[in-house]
């Protein structure tokens, strides 16, 4: 089964009228008109891509706004800025055209969530850049889960300041520093260096497309992507660890 906290209910079900099919959570929830969407916000389903999880109808367990005086704002630029209108959730999925069963792949925002531990790569951004302004430049965070994985693995990619490399002791001290100002479990799996960090036109760093790559799956390169030719440099990285 697939639920939504705050939806107090499910997307994905089980089925005694349905067949079950290995790695699928057989049928989508009554009620729900799930769909996978690509980026342009068109139907994916018939490809059997991996696609945004959406909910393109008012289904009946849908809340109306969250509480306390900015509850509605909130609420609305939780699931209804990346397709205008319409509920996106923040997960991938594939919906098989021939089964109809539903395959969950993990987030499809900066939410990290290893061992059922949710948050964000922002929260291992403030601690890295804080801590440690000198020897790092930047830093990359973003989960990764293969078809193969049981759980999601956090990797932390830093681009190291000029004259400075990422020793064992660094790393180290790095793990440390996040364990103590967060918790043990926000610990990343991989710590390693890069040669840059992907981003937007606008400078925004490219997380989406670096944990589908590190989790194999096929990445249409957005054009928005300034430096695109270092994804393969994370292409490579993926393979070998």
């Amino acid at each position: 089964m697939y639920s939504g906290t705050d939806i107090i209910s499910l997307f994905g079900a089980s089925s005694p009228l349905a067949p079950v099919h290995s790695g699928e959570i057989q049928c989508i929830g009554l009620g729900m008109k799930v769909e996978s969407w690509d980026s342009s916000g068109k139907n994916c389903e018939s490809t059997g891509e991996a696609g945004d999880l959406v909910c393109t109808a008012v289904f009946p367990c849908m809340p109306v706004r969250f509480w306390g005086a900015e509850g509605e704002a909130a609420y609305k630029r939780s699931y209804f800025e990346t397709f205008p209108g319409v509920w996106h959730h923040g997960d991938f999925l594939k919906i098989s055209p021939t089964t109809r069963g539903m395959l969950m792949l993990g987030r499809s925002d900066g939410i990290l969530k290893p061992a059922g531990v949710r948050f964000g790569s922002a929260e291992i951004y403030n601690i890295v850049l804080s801590f440690f302004p000198t020897q790092i430049s930047d830093a990359l965070c973003v989960g990764r889960r293969r078809p193969t994985d049981v759980d999601e693995s956090v990797v932390l990619f830093l681009l190291m300041a000029s004259g400075f490399e990422l020793t064992d002791e660094l790393r180290s001290e790095v793990k440390k520093v996040i364990a103590r100002e967060l918790s043990a479990r926000h610990v990343p799996a991989f710590i390693d260096c890069c040669p840059e960090i992907p981003v937007t036109t606008n400078g925004k760093k490219v997380e989406v497309a670096i944990k589908q790559i590190l989790s194999g799956w096929d990445v249409k390169v957005s054009a928005s992507v300034a430096n695109a030719d270092v994804l393969d440099w994370y292409r490579k990285w993926g393979e070998e660890h």
